[in-house]
């Protein structure tokens, strides 16, 4: 049966979970109800989007395992929409997710939950910043049950596109961009499918034709040899992209690797009646086969990292062309980067990154100096860091240590969202424990509430 998201989304929000939404938000449980609906296909459908590339995907499993979004949160529903802590953390963490996947497009998609419910601003802001989490951790349940990879992924989601279609409110999907996303990915698995089946078919039989007509083995072996190995290294990926986004694609990979192996049947049969001449010179094209492997082994590694030398080339010479505002952690890191040597435990604050208060969602006019940022790891790949977020001691201590978290993770996933892999950034909540100045002034707790950059890996 096909996986439906949305429907496993509505199965899990019970009337309980309506009426105490509802009553924290000051709505009828309907209108509540209503735009829960709305959230939900919206959030799906901006996963969509980011999700039909294969770097987009990997970016959302990236997300998925920082932010710990494996469907545990289902089993802890009673408390999270009632007020207190625990639904300011969802809220929280929202924030952050919502910030990744829609950025300036989030006002445009409250304001259609807004007129699509008949509800406040306000509480279509607290819905969807409450729903975000809750699809994060029904895709994450899925993806680690059926142990996905990106490709497994970009066919999940793709798959999804008609439930959101349905549901969503008119004007969501050109407000987000998914519509008919489902479709260009299953195109573009059955092209790959096809391509597989084709090039196996025609291998086979040129290979059956040639040994009908006694030919020299060494005239086709070595060629054939070395196609079938481009095959073992590609078909598995095309068969990857087109296994989770249409049956009919993997259907014909099973055809191709049919004839393929009848083909393989045919050619041992005709080997049977090879003379030892014939053995020992199929026993010289496999050893040139192998030695020719060995080169191109070598010559791939080679160009390898000569993409790799080029990449770090071009990011730096990006670098050279931004002007970093003075004090930035931008600026910071180049300078330290120029002039030390050992970078492990170098810590640099942001200057300029800002958040509305309370929450972990990244004011949009403030993003330039985590762009810069990202730029800079970009042009130096072997610096990995740490996030940690930092408050000052104003309201609860353990309020302030899951929002220190939640902001230093909001971080990581801009970070990610701008081509920085996941593996290079920890995060780190300290809530008001490592003040760098005194909290009895406003300019003190102005230092405190803060963002640093920490190099972890030189």
């Amino acid at each position: 049966m096909a996986i439906n998201l949305l429907n496993m989304l509505s199965d899990q929000i019970g009337g309980d979970v309506i009426s105490q939404a509802s009553k924290f938000l000051g709505e009828n449980e309907s209108s509540t109800k209503s735009a829960m609906g709305a959230a939900f296909p919206a959030i799906l459908g901006s996963l969509m989007s980011k999700g039909s590339t294969t770097s987009g995907a990997k970016s959302i499993l990236g997300m998925l395992t920082d932010g710990g979004h494996d469907g545990s949160i289902f089993s802890k529903m009673g408390g999270l929409f009632g007020g207190g802590s625990q639904t300011s953390g969802l809220m929280n963490a929202g924030s952050g997710i919502l910030n990744i996947l829609m950025g300036n497009k989030t006002t445009g998609v409250i304001d259609l939950i807004m007129s699509a419910a008949g509800i406040k601003k306000n509480a279509a802001t607290s819905i969807l910043s409450m729903a975000a989490p809750l699809v994060m951790g029904m895709l994450g349940k899925v993806v680690n049950k059926n142990k996905m990879d990106a490709s497994g992924l970009m066919g999940l989601l793709a798959g999804q596109s008609k439930h959101v279609a349905n549901a969503a409110p008119t004007g969501m999907a050109d407000l987000l961009g998914f519509a008919n996303l489902g479709g260009k990915v299953t195109e573009t698995a059955n092209a790959a499918a096809n391509t597989a089946r084709n090039t196996a078919r025609a291998t086979a039989n040129t290979a059956v034709e040639t040994a009908e007509k006694g030919g020299s083995w060494l005239k086709w072996a070595l060629p054939a040899l070395l196609l079938l190995g481009a095959l073992a290294y590609f078909v598995p990926g095309m068969m990857n992209k087109a296994k989770d986004a249409t049956v009919s694609a993997v259907d014909a990979t099973k055809d191709a690797a049919g004839n393929v192996a009848d083909a393989a049947g045919n050619v041992a049969g005709k080997a049977v009646d090879v003379t030892k001449d014939a053995a020992g010179a199929v026993a010289g094209a496999a050893g040139s086969a192998v030695d020719a492997a060995g080169n191109a082994a070598g010559a791939v590694a080679d160009a390898a990292g000569e993409v790799l030398d080029a990449a770090t080339k071009q990011a730096r010479a990006a670098l050279s062309g931004i002007k970093f505002a003075a004090g930035s952690v931008g600026e910071g890191f180049v300078n330290l980067l120029k002039t030390e040597k050992d970078l492990v435990g170098k810590s640099l604050a942001f200057k300029n990154l800002t958040f509305a208060v309370g929450s972990a969602n990244i004011d949009p006019k403030s993003e330039v100096e985590a762009a810069n940022l990202a730029s800079v790891l970009k042009a130096y790949p072997n610096i990995n860091i740490e996030i940690g977020g930092h408050t000052d001691n104003t309201g609860n201590a353990a309020n302030n240590l899951k929002l220190s978290d939640a902001r230093a993770k909001s971080v990581k996933a801009y970070l990610v969202s701008k081509g920085i892999a996941a593996n290079r950034i920890s995060t780190k909540g300290y809530g008001a424990t490592s003040p760098k100045a005194s909290n009895d002034t406003a300019e003190g707790k102005k230092a405190n509430r803060r963002i640093e950059a920490k190099i972890t890996k030189s």
